[in-house]
């Protein structure tokens, strides 16, 4: 049984990261672009579902809605089967967020596509009432 008073969770060293600590989305699509077969980036440290949610205290708003795209753009490339995505726990409530680029398949869409498709997604969400809610609930549609 997992005792948590002896494994407390351990998120990045700040909870008072800036837009510019958090990974860009672009620089994720550029990175699987460039990346060889079987190379692997850790994109993001922490607790990806809870830390781009409006309701958890800890992140801004502009923090938390780049953690929500930048997940969201690791989750369209492994939809598409740029990426696997996998998760190494770092400690309890605490993961690393890896993608490992894929050996290319005949059906990939090319990498500026998804990269167009995200920006027409954030343009949709900041258009939308609820931009943070929608970018917080998951991959775009």
């Amino acid at each position: 049984m997992l005792n948590i008073a002896h494994n407390p969770p351990r998120f990045p060293e700040s909870r008072s990261l800036t837009p510019k600590d958090v990974m860009n989305d672009v620089d994720l699509c550029v990175w699987v672009a460039d990346a060889k077969p079987g190379a692997r980036i850790v994109y993001y440290t922490g607790h990806l579902s809870r830390d781009r949610l409006p309701h958890i205290d800890g992140y801004s708003e502009a923090v938390r809605r780049k953690i929500g795209e930048l997940g969201n753009a690791a989750w369209k490339l492994g939809e598409v089967n740029w990426v696997h995505l996998i998760q190494r726990r770092v400690s309890y409530g605490c993961w690393e967020y890896i993608a490992v680029r894929r050996a290319e398949t005949p059906k990939q869409k090319p990498v500026y596509r998804i990269i167009q498709s995200l920006a027409a997604h954030v343009a949709k969400e900041k258009r939308s009432p609820d931009a943070l809610t929608v970018s917080a609930t998951g991959p775009p549609a």
